[in-house]
């Protein structure tokens, strides 16, 4: 089997993965773009995540507003440190500005700031996951020289893994004075007893997300109004 055909079934057992546990909270797409209200696109990206209440209009071309994204997954047969390279890169060019939010006025402005808080620090959850690959500890330095870097941490991956090897993963939390501060930390999975810690912790981080859909709406009209 070539790689391309390897590559087509790791998606095909991504996206029925997450929608045999997760589809009552979201919609799970394979293939398409991000968009924002500009006009700009992301690259293809491999399995997408919206909110349950996502236009089906959007989702039959294959193109996803920013307001409506809640996760990406980036999977490849054979994760090698090029690939992974090429990967943070992708998910770096999501379009996370020009978005426009509605919000009912009953909500307050204090949870108003919060909820928002949330999305800028913590959506999209993103995935980089690998069949197999060569991942190992020492990825962490290239991981932590691209968040350093990072313009918004929040597109830097929440979870890298590779089956049965291993697995970073992003960690949040606020400081003293009150700034937010994004780290990694990488965790082993080749014992058997905690090889399933990934899939669960995917599944933990996207449920946890899943209510900050209720909260607010893109305003589509600003979407309507453009030519994709």
């Amino acid at each position: 089997m070539n790689s391309a055909d390897k590559g087509e079934l790791c998606e095909l057992f991504t996206k029925d993965y997450l929608n045999n546990y997760i589809d009552n909270h979201y919609k799970v797409f394979r293939g398409g773009n991000v968009v924002n209200i500009l006009g700009e696109q992301s690259p293809q990206l491999d399995i997408v995540l919206t909110s349950k209440n996502t236009l089906k209009i959007f989702d039959d071309k294959g193109l996803y507003p920013i307001e409506t994204l809640v996760g990406v997954f980036s999977v490849t047969s054979n994760l090698t440190l090029q690939k992974f390279k090429e990967d943070l890169s992708v998910l770096t060019k999501i379009p996370k500005r020009g978005f426009c939010f509605h919000m009912e006025k009953y909500f307050g402005d204090k949870f108003r700031d919060e909820t928002h808080k949330v999305w800028e620090s913590a959506i999209p959850f993103s995935c980089v996951f690998g069949f197999t690959g060569d991942l190992n500890e020492t990825w962490i330095n290239e991981l932590n020289t691209h968040l350093a870097s990072a313009a918004d941490k929040s597109l830097c991956p929440t979870i890298v893994m590779v089956n049965k090897k291993g697995m970073f993963e992003k960690f949040i939390k606020k400081n003293s004075n009150g700034d937010i501060v994004h780290y990694y930390e990488f965790f082993p999975l080749a014992s058997p007893d905690i090889q399933g810690y990934a899939f669960s912790k995917i599944l933990l981080d996207l449920y946890n997300l899943s209510a900050e859909q209720n909260y607010r709406r893109p305003d589509y009209g600003k979407y309507f109004k453009a030519d994709y």
